[in-house]
């Protein structure tokens, strides 16, 4: 029997030859002129490794079901991702954009974006919008991840690291 693998290079193969023989004609892919796999391409895959089956070792139906199975999933878990990465960005996007006005305490880092031990206060009087949004104070640039406290907090709350330090640890 045939493997995917095989079937898919005389797949390949087979629509390298009807896009020569048509003069590049347009239609001959179903693949949106990218590398995935689409749902078509599947059938067209299965139909040819039905097509050049072994006569003698007929293929499964449970093996086809799987393939089909997978093909989905792959899919299905391929548009969640995006959907992730897209609800990310917005909830990025949402939150930098939230702290426009506010009082605001950044952790000053090195060339390495490494903690200096200083911070910054101030109030945030802009941002830039992209991939990682950039907080702006007093005309200098912060990266969201530098931020330290929102609002009027404490110096003692700062020193002791946020820790109310209640009992003794042991419940």
């Amino acid at each position: 029997m045939n493997t995917l693998g095989n079937i898919l290079a005389n797949y390949n193969n087979a629509a390298a030859a009807r896009t020569s023989s048509a003069g590049n004609s347009a239609g001959t892919s179903s693949s949106k002129g990218s590398n995935e796999l689409t749902i078509n391409d599947f059938y067209k895959l299965l139909s040819a490794q039905l097509r050049y089956q072994d006569a003698d070792n007929p293929m499964d139906t449970s093996e086809m079901m799987a393939q089909m199975v997978q093909t989905q999933m792959i899919q299905a878990i391929t548009e969640m991702s995006a959907i992730n990465l897209e609800m990310y960005a917005i909830n990025t996007i949402s939150y930098a954009s939230s702290m426009v006005g506010k009082t605001v305490t950044m952790a000053e880092v090195d060339e390495d974006g490494k903690f200096t031990g200083e911070t910054t206060t101030g109030t945030v009087s802009g941002i830039l919008m992209g991939n990682n949004p950039s907080l702006y104070i007093d005309g200098k640039e912060y990266s969201l991840s530098q931020i330290m406290t929102v609002g009027e907090v404490p110096d003692s709350a700062i020193e002791d690291g946020g820790d109310k330090g209640e009992g003794d640890g042991n419940t």
